[in-house]
């Protein structure tokens, strides 16, 4: 079996890939800009030479299709480009490949929008909430788009929708970056812009008793390689939130950052009408991702997944030494499989 394996380089697709090398011994072409095969899914034939499309679509078997642009400043027709018209480029590679050729897409939690409560089901895609970012809306309009493949070619697709991820093992230098260590790296005590010796009581325009979904990215890989082999062979497209059961609170992360800064108090205070400097510097300063996504008390439905990876042992939760070494604010901690193997 050869696997075309597309965002090679990126958080999640960088340890699929080292996954499917090492661990369980598979070919793999990796699509990337940067190296091994030159290639650009936002453009037509993925940017190959006839000859050469030809031939890897001759030798592809399966496909994993894990690259995205993942920025959340970036306008809708820019993502379209590498996360719609780039999927349906792969999606036409596969079918060039033949009838056998089997894709795992990599979508995200998130295509749930605006969604704020209650518990989001695996074979839910709905818009009618909105989004709450441009990204979600071009992960949405991609999993739409594999959906309606599945059906006009009666053939199977396994959808994986990841949440937030995150390691408590701290980063090699160059390493792709996870969102918690973005936060770190903006509210360090050497952080980038963060307001040296921040003190007192700053009110944040956030809920209390929200939370994140944020699972170990160890966990993710893991679950996502025993999906795809166990996926049901049926016409379709058969969808998995690999998220966490035990969602991380908000609270966890503000107290993270209040231990670099002594004397800090960062309350969640829901509408802020009245921002004072201070808080208005604060606000600016932290990544769009918590604002964006630190307002959400959903959960996600996880029977797909528990009914095919019993196996798999629950990730922990994100405890306070957990989340501080996330933020690069404390020592690593990893995460160990229910076999004892720690990755």
């Amino acid at each position: 079996m050869s696997i075309l394996f597309t965002g090679a380089t990126g958080f999640l697709g960088s340890r699929l890939l080292y996954s499917l090398l090492v661990e369980e011994g598979r070919e793999v072409t990796a699509l990337d800009r940067l190296h091994c095969l030159s290639g650009d899914v936002s453009r037509p034939r993925l940017a190959l030479p006839p000859a050469h499309y030809r031939r890897l679509a001759e030798r592809t078997t399966a496909v994993w299709h894990s690259a995205a642009d993942i920025s959340l400043a970036a306008s809708l027709d820019a993502l379209r480009a590498t996360n719609v018209a780039g999927t349906a480029h792969v999606l036409e590679l596969a079918e060039y490949a033949g009838q056998d050729c089997r894709v795992t897409h990599i979508s995200t939690a998130f295509v749930a929008g605006r969604r704020r409560d209650g518990r989001v089901a695996e074979t839910e895609l709905d818009d009618s909430p909105g989004f709450e970012t441009p990204y979600e809306q071009s992960k949405f309009e991609a999993e739409r788009l594999v959906r309606a493949w599945a059906l006009r070619w009666n053939r199977p697709v396994t959808v994986l929708r990841p949440s937030l991820l995150v390691t408590g093992s701290h980063p090699e230098e160059g390493e792709p970056q996870h969102p918690f260590s973005v936060v770190g790296r903006s509210t360090g005590s050497s952080g980038d812009g963060f307001p040296e010796g921040a003190k007192g009581r700053v009110r944040l325009p956030l809920p209390p008793q929200c939370t994140l979904n944020a699972v170990q990215v160890e966990y993710a890989v893991q679950a996502m390689l025993r999906l795809a082999a166990r996926a049901p062979d049926r016409p379709g497209a058969h969808t998995f939130h690999v998220v966490h059961p035990v969602a991380t609170p908000v609270r966890l992360l503000l107290e993270a950052v209040e231990s670099r800064h002594p004397g800090l108090r960062l309350e969640q205070a829901g509408h802020v009408t009245d921002p004072d400097p201070a808080e208005s510097l604060i606000v600016a300063r932290l990544p769009a991702f918590l604002w964006r996504y630190g307002r959400q008390r959903r959960d996600y439905e996880r029977s797909g997944l528990l009914s095919l990876v019993p196996d798999l042992a629950d990730p922990p939760p994100l405890d306070a030494a957990y989340v501080r070494a996330a933020l690069g604010h404390g020592p690593a901690v990893r995460y160990a499989t229910r076999t004892g193997v720690t990755v």
